[in-house]
């Protein structure tokens, strides 16, 4: 879920360790310096703890998030019980577009999965704020059809791509999203049932595909992690 939705080269996988780009960057893009200064003076700073909810499904949406610091997933619970993965976001990932339009209900629940900072905006604040500010208005409509391009493209490889594809595609997104860039490759935090989860595959086939791929030096294997050492071959699969 984010603006993130292509890739040409594995240069373009992860940040270097210890950079850090404007985390409101997605939100305010083309909004000059004095705009920005004005729509982050109205917002709130949160610190959040491992685990700790920013929101669930159903509740109405009050406010929209930006992450500053930290990864947050974002999920839907199946009737069945199942949670089911909809995407990790990083720096600069914007959750809550909902509040945007009238009153209306978050459609997933947001959880941080370690410690992390949000800037958050209320609901009436942040409808202002867009009347206020056109270019505003426009990023977020852009961040919203990119998440729908994001969920199309997921269905779309649900019935057309193997098993193994599909996890390359959300292993790599992820590389994008919050990898770590380092001399010997592109680290992501993410567990085995995560990435199945984002890849519509069985945590069974996930663990054998990433076997393989470690095998064939694609990949190595951390606890909770995943190391991308030849993007360029991922992105063959």
């Amino acid at each position: 879920m984010g603006a993130e939705n292509g890739l040409s080269t594995g240069e373009n996988i992860g940040r270097p360790r210890g950079h850090s780009r404007d985390s409101v960057d997605p939100l305010l893009a083309g909004i000059d310096a004095e705009g920005r200064e004005a729509i982050i003076a109205e917002s709130r700073h949160r610190t959040l703890r491992n685990a700790q909810v920013l929101f669930r499904t159903g509740e109405t949406a009050e406010y929209l998030f930006v992450v500053r610091k930290g990864r947050v997933q974002f999920s839907r619970l199946l009737h069945t019980g199942q949670e089911v993965l909809m995407g990790i976001l990083g720096v600069g990932g914007v959750l809550g577009l909902a509040c945007l339009t009238v009153p209306c209900a978050y459609i997933g629940t947001a959880k941080a999965l370690d410690r992390g900072e949000v800037l958050m905006w209320p609901r009436k604040v942040i409808q202002r704020l867009v009347r206020s500010y056109p270019q505003l208005s426009a990023n977020t409509l852009h961040i919203a059809l990119a998440y729908v391009a994001e969920f199309a493209e997921r269905h779309e490889k649900l019935v057309s791509a193997t098993a193994e594809q599909r996890l390359a595609r959300a292993l790599t997104r992820l590389g994008v999203r919050i990898g770590s860039r380092s001399d010997s490759g592109v680290d992501v935090l993410i567990k085995n049932d995560q990435l199945a989860s984002l890849a519509d595959v069985s945590p069974f086939t996930a663990s054998r595909v990433l076997k393989r791929w470690e095998r064939e030096g694609i990949v190595s294997k951390g606890r909770g992690s995943v190391r991308i050492v030849v993007p360029e071959k991922l992105m063959l699969e």
